[in-house]
């Protein structure tokens, strides 16, 4: 997970001992998967409900992301789409395959950045216990008889850096964030963006959740 705040010197001060403990505890715990061995017929049901999905054009990807650069406040809908056009930005370069946008994953997606924001925690466990693989499972992603695996990246961030933009470039710079979003393994992706912070911070900003995942 990733925290951003924005102000003067002295508001870094205050917080930065908050930053580091809540960095410390969590970086191990950005990307979680869970493999469910398969059976043919769950495989098949996977595949059928994958062809459903919408891929994200190859020309939207090469391009400069349109809104990379507009805040949350402006319109939650444009700044998704440029998190979306973002990600898939960074894995193109690397000649990683392209991603699906998956509507179960979504709101896998959606439902957590939410959660977040209105129980106040910043977290891939809820406060009642629930995980990534609860919530892939809750949405559909995750079924019986298939084999599935799962990745998540949260982050918050107020006035520029809760543009898209700056979101996945501090993704990038960290070393588990960037290791889920250039997984080449991954062909599903959904994400949550909810308008609110998920912690007590000065300002006004947005919650974001993206979920990735696989289902043979």
């Amino acid at each position: 997970m990733l925290l951003f705040l924005a102000g003067g010197a002295a508001l870094w001060l205050l917080a930065a001992a908050f930053i580091l403990a809540i960095c410390r505890t969590a970086a191990h715990a950005d990307e979680r998967r869970r493999v469910v061995r398969v059976s043919r017929r769950g495989a098949t049901a996977s595949l059928a409900a994958a062809a459903v999905t919408l891929p994200l054009g190859a020309e939207q990807a090469s391009a400069a992301c349109a809104n990379r650069d507009v805040e949350f406040q402006v319109n939650p809908a444009v700044v998704r789409d440029a998190m979306l056009c973002e990600i898939e930005r960074v894995r193109e370069r690397r000649d990683i395959r392209d991603l699906r946008v998956n509507g179960q994953l979504d709101v896998a997606a959606s439902r957590h950045a939410t959660d977040m924001w209105q129980r106040r925690y910043f977290s891939h466990v809820s406060p009642g216990g629930s995980d990534l693989a609860d919530r892939a499972r809750r949405a559909g992603f995750a079924r019986r008889g298939c084999s599935w695996m799962v990745g998540e990246v949260l982050a918050w961030g107020v006035a520029s850096r809760s543009t898209a933009a700056g979101t996945v470039r501090a993704w990038m710079n960290s070393p588990p964030h960037r290791k889920a979003i250039l997984t080449a393994s991954y062909r599903d992706a959904g994400v949550g963006v909810s308008l609110g912070l998920p912690l007590s911070a000065p300002g006004q900003g947005a919650t974001y959740t993206v979920d990735f995942g696989t289902r043979r």
